[in-house]
Order: structure tokens, then C-alpha cells, then sequence
């Protein structure tokens, strides 16, 4: 099988070839795709042209476009050319969902952005902050924000599971309070 793009096999992962100094390393289940995608960089922005459209590499992850290293992702050996499942670990799934350190506790903060950044609340799991994004969401556009908000699709709750959550999650009172 001949394949064009700059790729050595090796055991269980494979190197991608950017340039001579650049060399990136991925698992070997990628191999099919990246056999057929040629990577691109602009800047440190990593993309694909599929389609007729530009894909960032690290959305095969699940990192959203606006991620910002070190708040919604890391690598966990510090090597940013290593694109193994096992090196990168997502903080943030979710819009408007941030994880933090409270008193050793990991706790999440939920964002939104309407023309600046108000807090809706920090909550014990990364659900609930997701589920008060979309409610705050569904608050704002009921108010007559108009603003088109990306809500959060959460798979790992059934139907019952995320109304339960979204009747019981708390809002800011400034959420309640924004003007249109």
C-alpha cells in the first residue's frame, strides 16, 4: 500500500512528518485517516481540508475550536507534538463549562457570554454546570436576548436524568435580571 503523506509505522503509533524538525505522534487507529488527510499548520493552529472544509486535528479529541490549552485540555507529558488518545486529557466538554480547584475539590464553573461574561453558578459535577448553561440559555432567549446560544448536549443522561437536573440546578439571580 503506497501512502503519499510523510508517515513512519512504528509498534503501536506512527510519526507524521510536517517537517524535519516538526514530527507529530499519533495512534495507530488513526492511520487510515491520516494516510488519506494531509496535515496542514497555520501559526500552531493544526488542520485538514475535508470536504472542502478546514478540520482542526484536536476536534478528533473532542476539543471544541475555542479550547485554550492548559483550561479546556492538556497534554499529560508535556510533549504538544504527542496526539495519542492517552496524552490528551479534556478538561472542559462542555460550552461555558470550566473545571477549577476549590479547597482541593475539583468544581466547575459555568460561564455565559451575553455582552460579557457572567458567572451562572459553580456546581459539584460537570453536568449540572452544562445542564445550567443550556437553562440559563433557554432563560436569556425567553427574555428576548437575541442571541444564538450553542446549547450542551450531554448522551451520558437519559431524558428523565437531564430534566431532573435542569429543575434543579440553581441560576444566578443576574441571569433573571438581564435586561434585552
Amino acid at each position: 500500500m503506497y501512502i503519499s503523506n510523510p508517515i513512519y509505522l512504528e509498534k503501536k503509533y506512527f510519526l507524521y512528518y510536517l517537517s524535519p524538525e516538526k514530527v507529530l505522534k499519533f495512534d495507530i487507529d488513526d492511520l487510515f485517516y491520516y494516510s488519506s488527510h494531509k496535515i496542514m499548520q497555520r501559526g500552531s493552529h493544526l488542520f485538514v481540508a475535508d470536504y472542502g472544509s478546514q478540520l482542526s486535528v484536536l476536534a478528533r479529541y473532542g476539543i471544541k475550536s475555542y479550547a485554550v490549552e492548559g483550561r479546556d485540555y492538556i497534554f499529560a507529558n508535556d510533549d504538544h507534538n504527542d496526539l495519542r488518545y492517552e496524552n490528551i486529557i479534556v478538561l472542559n466538554r462542555y460550552r461555558g463549562v470550566r473545571q477549577f480547584n476549590f479547597r482541593g475539590f475539583v468544581r466547575y464553573k459555568s460561564v455565559i457570554h451575553i455582552r460579557s461574561n457572567y458567572v451562572i453558578g459553580n456546581y459539584k459535577t460537570e453536568y449540572e454546570a452544562a445542564i445550567a448553561y443550556n437553562k440559563a440559555a433557554d432563560i436569556l432567549t425567553k427574555k428576548g436576548i437575541k442571541k444564538s446560544f450553542q446549547q450542551n448536549y450531554i448522551e451520558d443522561l437519559s431524558p428523565s436524568q437531564y430534566a431532573d437536573l435542569y429543575m434543579k440546578v440553581d441560576i444566578s439571580p443576574a441571569i433573571y435580571e438581564l435586561k434585552p
